[in-house]
């Protein structure tokens, strides 16, 4: 009985510890936004400084955690006056806020190399659950060793929940549109 007992431990054992951790190759990987202005056209931008890592178990095709952080102040819509305007306490806030996290709190899978991952999102140092659908493509074999895995996410936000509630939503529309697309990478 207690060989039993001690098999069965070392195979939840080993289950467990299948999972690779994927580290974000920031070379390769993109988050972006676009929100309406003036309701007629969409203003878009991206974060260019971030991480973030992501626990994947190959074998099984299993998304088992996420989280990445954000430096609020490489905010870039290609316009350094709108910049500035949106790093101030009118919208991000980075002076008091520098970073935007996520972290995982539980996933679901949906779908083949599809899930939904529900997370704690802290934006101007308050914590919001949020829930993303994730693809996970791949992996593939890297040229210097390891895998290589392509993480997409495609949703939507409402800004004014999220905290950042300056203009009205006829100047800024409250639906942002948020298009994040990564390769990650065991070293």
């Amino acid at each position: 009985m207690i060989r039993i007992f001690m098999i069965s431990v070392l195979c939840v054992l080993t289950i467990g510890a299948s999972a690779e951790t994927f580290t974000i190759d920031t070379g390769h990987a993109e988050i972006g936004f676009a929100a309406k202005h003036m309701m007629v056209s969409n203003t878009k931008g991206t974060f260019n400084t971030f991480e973030g890592t992501i626990d994947y178990d190959v074998a099984s095709k299993t998304l088992k955690s996420a989280q990445g952080t954000i430096q609020a102040a490489s905010i870039d819509t290609n316009n350094e006056k709108r910049d500035e305007h949106l790093r101030d306490e009118d919208f991000f806030n980075v002076a008091k806020f520098p970073q935007i996290t996520f972290k995982s709190t539980s996933i679901k899978k949906t779908g083949e190399n599809e899930f939904e991952v529900t997370g704690n999102l802290n934006l101007l140092g308050i914590d919001r659950n949020v829930v993303l659908p994730v693809t996970i493509n791949g992996p593939v074999d890297g040229r210097q060793g390891g895998k290589i895995i392509g993480v997409e996410c495609n949703t939507s936000l409402n800004r004014r929940e999220l905290g950042i509630d300056h203009a009205p939503a006829a100047v800024i529309g409250d639906e942002v549109k948020i298009s994040i697309e990564v390769e990650a990478g065991t070293k």
